[in-house]
Formats: structure tokens, sequence, C-alpha cells
């Protein structure tokens, strides 16, 4: 693994839930996406149960708390764009791996 300490701690924290995957995983690099546009893609590949707007929400919420993802238009009432940092695409490499 290419992680070291406070990423190797994320990525535990990050396989520790397979909602926080399923959303890490469908985060792609340099490709910002909306809460709405992440439902509908996980719940579309049914790997794990429908999650809700909220649920995608509080994780994009808690990915951008941690560093693994920014948010692009932080002032938009609704519909905000999330990326992936660069400490997010290495975790995502990883956690692609397990």
């Amino acid at each position: 693994m290419d992680l070291a300490g406070k990423q190797w701690t994320l990525f535990s924290w990050v396989k520790r839930g397979k909602q926080r995957v399923a959303v890490l995983i469908a985060l792609q690099p340099n490709q910002p996406v909306t809460g709405q546009e992440l439902r509908k893609k996980i719940n579309a590949e049914g790997k794990i149960h429908p999650l809700s707007l909220r649920e995608i929400s509080r994780h994009l919420t808690a990915f951008k708390d941690e560093g693994i993802a920014e948010c692009l238009d932080e002032n938009a009432p609704y519909g905000k764009h999330y990326v992936l940092t660069d400490l997010g695409v290495k975790i995502r490499a990883e956690v692609s791996k397990v």
C-alpha cells in the first residue's frame, strides 16, 4: 500500500462502511458530480441497498470534512458539485484494489 499515517486511518474508516465505499468508488477523479447523480449511479448498480439523497449527502459532507472530496460550489443552495482531492484519489485507488 502507498498510504501512510492519516491516509491509512482514512482508508480504514472508508472500508468499514459499505455505503462509504460505494460513494467513494462512484466518485471519479477529475469529474465533478452532484449527490443526485451519485445516487442514481449507485442505485442503478444495485450492489448495495438503495441509498437516499440524504445518505449520499451525509457521506459527501464527511468526505469533504476529511479532505477526501472538495465541494466546488459551496454556496449553492442545492445541486452542489463534488470532486475527489489528491488524497481522495489515492484512497479510492487503494479501496478499489481490495
